[in-house]
């Protein structure tokens, strides 16, 4: 390929998508930086002459820069193929939440570049696996809380640039808001709700702030701090969303012969063990962390789960089950 070409193929990559663009001057430095010794009046003949097939625009002025047209589709070299295309259809369906609204402004052409590629081609398998393929939670599905934009950018800008962010944060338990500087560590999502963990003003134990909660957030230019020891993945896996009391217990629990198949497919610890009793129910015994969540998904058997051991939690169980009975044996 001649080095015209390639030049001109890596200018095209180097100018941005989005304002305020790159003056030619400093394209000229980026295509040196690649070996392509240049000068100025070369760099701008090139760009007015692929401007004709390919959306750049100038924007005039002291410094004249040059970006991609607003809304331009997304020239990849190579391009789609329909595995890739697929993949970015499944990232825009189950990821593009998660991503900050800069970025997926940025990336939305990919979006769109494969969206045409899988509808305008003979890729007809791949294109039904998007028709054909859901995820669905087994809880009891709500609605999803709503979130201000701006403060949805406001968190997730001050997640990815480490910085810390000012917000009126109102609690279950107070009718008005509250503002907080925040200093934001992780974002988790479940169950359509926005977790925000963070530390608070000066304090370093971490609080779980929900997003739909936040009626106001502004990023702030100060550097959020961040535990070293901080670790999302060992937070999540010591019970930091199950509302633990940190202990590791022996659960020794009773299942119908339904629930109990179900729970030899799918473990409750690696270490679990099992045995069928002259009754039909399936004893399981396992190692886990004591917890509300656990309490919480135990009463959803109903009748259908004995709680064996520890006595504390049969004990939980038994007074629950006794709360029931009361309210819906008065009249």
């Amino acid at each position: 390929m001649p080095d015209t070409t390639l030049r001109q193929i890596t200018m095209l990559s180097l100018v941005p998508r989005r304002p305020p663009g790159i003056t030619t001057e400093s394209l000229r430095a980026a295509l040196a930086a690649r070996d392509f010794e240049v000068n100025l009046r070369t760099i701008q003949r090139d760009l007015v002459k692929l401007s004709a097939p390919f959306p750049l625009i100038c924007d005039e002025g002291d410094s004249p820069r040059w970006h991609w047209a607003p809304h331009a589709e997304t020239v990849t070299l190579p391009g789609h193929d329909p595995v890739s295309a697929l993949s970015w259809q499944l990232i825009e369906q189950h990821l593009q939440p998660l991503l900050p609204r800069s970025l997926a402004h940025e990336i939305q052409p990919h979006f769109d570049a494969a969206r045409g590629f899988l509808e305008s081609t003979d890729a007809g398998s791949f294109r039904r696996w998007t028709k054909r393929v859901r995820i669905l939670p087994r809880s009891m599905q709500l609605q999803a809380p709503e979130i201000s934009p701006d403060v949805l950018d406001a968190v997730y800008q001050g997640l990815l640039e480490r910085r810390q962010v000012e917000v009126d944060y109102t609690n279950r338990s107070r009718e008005a808001p509250r503002r907080m500087t925040l200093h934001p560590l992780a974002l988790v999502v479940r169950d359509s709700v926005h977790y925000l963990l963070a530390t608070v003003w000066d304090f370093t134990d971490i609080r779980q702030l929900v997003l739909h909660r936040m009626s106001a957030a502004h990023l702030l230019e100060d550097a959020a701090n961040e535990p070293e020891d901080f670790d999302l993945d060992e937070y999540i896996r010591e019970g930091g969303f199950d509302y633990s009391s940190g202990e590791k217990i022996s659960l020794v629990a009773r299942f119908d012969a339904y629930a109990g198949k179900a729970l030899l497919e799918t473990p409750l610890s690696p270490e679990q063990t099992h045995k069928t009793l002259d009754d039909g129910r399936i004893e399981i015994r396992a190692t886990v962390n004591d917890s509300e969540q656990l309490r919480w998904w135990l009463m959803g058997f109903g009748s259908g789960v004995e709680v064996v051991a520890p006595e504390h939690v049969r004990e939980d169980m038994r007074r629950d089950a006794q709360a029931l009975l009361n309210m819906y044996e008065t009249p």
